[in-house]
């Protein structure tokens, strides 16, 4: 937890300095927290622009280290000499911006560690994202196809540059940035919630950080739309206070920091914004134009000239700075997520549909955001008696918003509209609810910006009327406890297959092997070498066929998976412990061994051979289909428990559930198919083995090693399996751990009998 606090603090502080150093050099020496997101979107332009340069971490840290260092050494050169003021009263902020951060911890602390969100039950991007972090501390070879297909490498170039600098793992820096978004969002809204008495202002504030969509994509690690959602607002605030050229580089350096975070896209929510702005500027010109000249005014004409200048140098920081991503920015015009006809390319399926528009007004309340009312176990009706209770919020706080705080956030509000409807129209699922996203925090914060607002300057001190801040009150704890919800039950990767695979990936850096498993995150895990599957990973480039002679090819996970051919072109295959599976062609030996895998070397040209099964099982019995010269079969018939036996295929912390396997004497050994949270423990009399916490993948996997049981007499053996508890913290949140059990199967604890006959349950055989 410590490197995911330093990053966090690293990246609002450094944040907060060099923004406030851009705003004095354009002409606004008082302090403001709008600086936060504007210093960000410099460091994250910097370090992307060092790594097209120089992929190198260090090199990024040292020039991100310099910008910060010069703008500290600029404040303080120009408040000692008065042109500026310090910040009053910082503490109410910090504490907004420490609970909107602590806020967002909730699924670390409800884990007890930190790790991977979202991982292998909601989105597992961050197999990409940490990928291509790594890529640029460790400079390994392939690199991953996304640098290639231009996508937007700003947040991975930050996090190598200061995981190089804490020497903290990338996962870590990773859940700093997780925790310093919402930290940023929350001094953004304190600065806009002026007029509001202390603790109420604090509160919003955090809130406005932490909507439900915003603390869903938090959730998932998906830490690109909160950016642009925290860009937006900051770009919304600054438009209307621009004056000439020298405000605009802000608006400038806050749109180039969109296109090193979402590439071109981002850009619609920023100039949406703008034309809006410009717009409703026009219309007050327009309508007030007579009165002025007639007072012998000359008009709107010098604002407008200045306007237009700023306008001018708005753009043209904007193409300076992303000039240097100009190729890339070509590339991704062909990305695949951003084209219905190929969204669903590569394997493209954590959103099963449309996410309903009303998560964006903020109460919803079920933890998992892509799932339908109808499709939770809460009342249909509590949906959308929320759904309806927000909207009435929205609906009296808008014009009170509008007296006090004007049109620019309701007209960012509608651009980000407009742009859910044109994504609905013309684009994908992905594309609509990113919208939605980004949408969330702007109309929370009309929402309680509206309802808290004193309404009339004298009324400051007294706050707003109590059925306003009773209205206010109730829709902050909806929202709250739908936020809650979500983050409470955010998976957070295990570790235990990650640091078994950092064991074996030195022993196959830059070597091309064949990986029969399933774990979206098996290209980060071994980076470096090329691990092809039979099954297509996310954004994995590396396939080959499965063995299409059998059914179901795609559910099975062993040697017999792919066809001889396939298999004699790789040196190396990684497979799990389990006994349930098809035996290695003689030629391969176990070169490497950790509690869950083995790798395997082929030391020979392999032999070709037929699978004795038709399907997903490792063998059947007289599984000879011709003339056999040699034949590998089971010591005996295996024994399988489907799913379906289990007396609960689902369990969570404290529950328990059955299964009877019917064995013989002899050793038998467990293989489990599962995916939990946490460890699993396998108990039966005299037996007892625990399994690690496992998201590679919830769905079609392998089997897993769950121990080996002794039975002395033959009969019905019970086997129990629990999932541990959460930490102490975990439980006090309310949180529980989940694990999905699957089929279990028994394999007698002896080799193989490999003879010419075919007989007993046949796994493989060579024909004559």
């Amino acid at each position: 937890m410590i490197g995911a606090l330093a990053s966090a603090t690293l990246i609002v502080a450094g944040s907060l300095v060099v923004g406030q150093a851009i705003l004095a050099l354009s002409g606004r020496p008082d302090p403001s927290w709008l600086s936060g997101p504007l210093g960000l979107a410099l460091l994250l332009i910097t370090a992307a622009i060092v790594v097209g340069v120089d992929r190198s971490a260090p090199a990024v840290a040292i020039t991100v280290g310099l910008i910060v260092a010069a703008a500290t050494v600029a404040l303080l050169l120009r408040w000692r000499k008065g042109r500026g003021r310090a910040v009053t009263t910082p503490v109410p902020a910090l504490i907004a911006a420490a609970l909107a951060a602590t806020f967002a911890a909730i699924p670390f602390i409800a884990a007890g560690n930190v790790g991977i969100l979202g991982v292998g039950l909601v989105n597992d991007d961050m197999a990409s994202h940490l990928l291509l972090t790594d890529w640029i501390r460790e400079g390994f070879r392939p690199e991953p196809v996304l640098v290639d297909q231009g996508y937007p490498l700003g947040p991975h170039a930050l996090v190598a540059g200061l995981g190089d600098l804490l020497g903290s793992s990338s996962v870590d820096v990773f859940a700093g940035l997780t925790l310093a978004i919402p930290a940023l969002t929350a001094l953004v809204a304190y600065s806009v919630l002026d007029g509001l008495r202390t603790a109420p202002r604090v509160s919003a504030s955090a809130l406005v950080a932490l909507p439900y969509l915003a603390a869903a994509y938090l959730a998932q690690e998906a830490f690109k739309e909160p950016i642009v959602a925290l860009f937006l607002l900051a770009f919304t605030l600054l438009v209307p206070t621009v004056r000439g050229w020298r405000d605009a580089v802000s608006l400038g350096i806050l749109a180039a920091g969109t296109v090193y975070v979402y590439s071109f896209p981002g850009l619609a929510w920023l100039g949406g914004v703008a034309v809006a702005w410009a717009l409703i500027e026009l219309v007050r010109a327009r309508r007030w134009a007579p009165f002025a000249a007639a007072a012998g005014n000359p008009g709107p004409t010098s604002s407008r000239r200045a306007v237009l200048g700023a306008v001018g140098a708005g753009v043209v920081v904007l193409a300076a700075l992303a000039l240097p991503e100009l190729d890339r920015l070509r590339d991704f015009v062909d990305f695949r997520a951003l084209h219905p006809d190929r969204a669903n390319e590569g394997g493209l399926g954590n959103l099963p549909g449309q996410i309903p528009p009303l998560e964006a007004l903020g109460i919803w309340p079920t933890s998992d955001f892509r799932r339908s009312a109808a499709a939770s176990s809460v009342p249909v009706v509590v949906f959308y008696a929320g759904a309806l209770f927000a909207l009435f919020a929205f609906a009296v706080a808008l014009p009170r918003w509008l007296r006090r705080h004007g049109l620019a956030v309701p007209a960012a509000l509608a651009t980000a509209v407009l742009l859910y409807l044109a994504a609905l129209a013309f684009g994908t699922v992905y594309t609509s609810a990113k919208a939605l996203a980004i949408a969330a925090p702007l109309i929370t914060l009309i929402i309680l910006g509206g309802l808290l607002a004193a309404g009339e300057p004298e009324r400051e001190r007294r706050g707003a009327p109590a059925p306003l801040a009773a209205l206010a009150a109730a829709f902050a704890t909806a929202a709250a406890f739908s936020s809650f919800l979500i983050l409470r039950q955010a998976p957070v990767g295990p570790e235990a297959h990650a640091n078994e695979l950092a064991e074996i990936r030195p022993l196959v850096e830059g070597e091309k092997l064949l990986f029969l498993g399933r774990d979206n995150f098996i290209l980060h895990e071994l980076r470096g070498s090329k691990p092809f599957t039979h099954v297509r990973n996310f954004y994995d480039p590396y396939f080959v066929e499965p063995n299409f002679e059998l059914e179901r090819a795609g559910s099975k996970f062993d040697f017999d998976a792919v066809a001889a051919s396939t298999l004699a072109r790789f040196p190396y295959v990684l497979t799990t412990r389990a006994s349930y599976a098809s035996g290695p062609p003689p030629g391969y030996e176990p070169v490497a061994e950790t509690e869950s895998y083995l790798l395997w070397e082929r030391g020979g040209r392999g032999e070709a051979r037929r699978p004795g099964e038709t399907d997903e099982e490792p063998g059947r019995v007289g599984g000879c289909s011709g003339r056999a010269e040699r034949v590998a079969s089971f010591a005996a018939e295996p024994v399988v428990a489907a799913p379906t036996d289990w007396s609960a295929a689902t369990i969570e912390g404290g529950e328990e559930a059955v299964l009877e396997v019917e064995l013989t004497p002899g050793a038998w050994d467990l293989s489990l198919e599962y995916d939990s949270t946490r460890p699993v423990s396998l108990t039966a009399p005299g037996f007892e083995a625990t399994l690690p916490g496992n998201l590679d993948y919830r769905g079609t996997a392998p089997f897993w090693s769950a121990g080996t049981i002794q039975v002395a007499e033959p009969g019905t053996i019970p086997i129990t399996a629990s999932v541990e508890r959460p930490p102490p913290a975990g439980r006090l949140l309310g949180a529980d751990s989940v694990a999905h059990l699957g089929a279990l199967a028994a394999t007698a604890a002896r080799p193989h009998r490999i003879d010419a006959r075919c007989r007993g349950y046949v796994d493989w055989y060579e024909q004559r």
